[in-house]
């Protein structure tokens, strides 16, 4: 049903990804859908990033508004072993108190110019410092509610102004998908640079 184009970019430290279903090229309208309503295609893309041979990763899409939500959707990884590391528990600890173990929270970062979505800290040892250590060892039903808020929030989220859907992670040690203003922490320079 489900099917992924990988292209290794030059420098062999990212790839990019094009996603299809029943050999038709999905669109970021048609990603946030299925991530919203289809608990079996999050969990397909989680799998496809549990694959990847990167210790850890970064994730990034380019740049989307309404009017271009019906661009193809694709986005790149890039190698990152400086994400492995130490997670910190503590690090969304205001956002996490209210909020049961293993769901999904979601806020803006403290200058408002981003929102954030989050992983609860599960009762067991897993820790989630980067999106690598969530699809692989995340339970199911976490990993489904992850797309299932990164869909609706950025369905949300979408006007005429850009906004950038990546995961960084070099500031803080725990996984958050980022929904940006702009690309600040963009290390892939064609979706830094893209005029939108």
């Amino acid at each position: 049903m489900w099917d992924v184009k990988r292209d290794p970019l030059a420098d062999s430290q990212k790839i990019r990804f094009l996603l299809e279903e029943n050999a038709q090229s999905l669109s970021f309208a048609d990603v946030l859908e299925r991530w919203r309503e289809c608990p079996d295609f999050s969990l397909w893309f989680s799998q496809q990033l549990a694959e990847l041979p990167f210790t850890a990763f970064r994730w990034e899409t380019p740049a989307v508004t309404a009017s271009t939500v019906s661009r193809l959707f694709e986005f790149v990884v890039i190698d990152s072993p400086a994400l492995v590391r130490q997670a910190d528990r503590t690090a969304f600890t205001e956002h996490f108190s209210s909020a049961a173990p293993e769901s999904v929270v979601s806020f803006s970062n403290l200058r408002g110019d981003a929102i954030l979505v989050v992983p609860c800290p599960s009762h067991s040892a897993v820790d989630y410092c980067h999106l690598a250590d969530f699809v692989r060892g995340a339970s199911e039903l976490q990993q489904q509610e992850l797309w299932k808020t990164v869909g609706t929030v950025m369905q949300a989220r979408l006007n005429e102004q850009p906004v950038w859907l990546s995961t960084a992670g070099a500031g803080v040690a725990w996984l958050h998908v980022r929904l940006d203003d702009r690309p600040k922490y963009y290390g892939h320079q064609p979706y830094r640079s893209e005029r939108v």
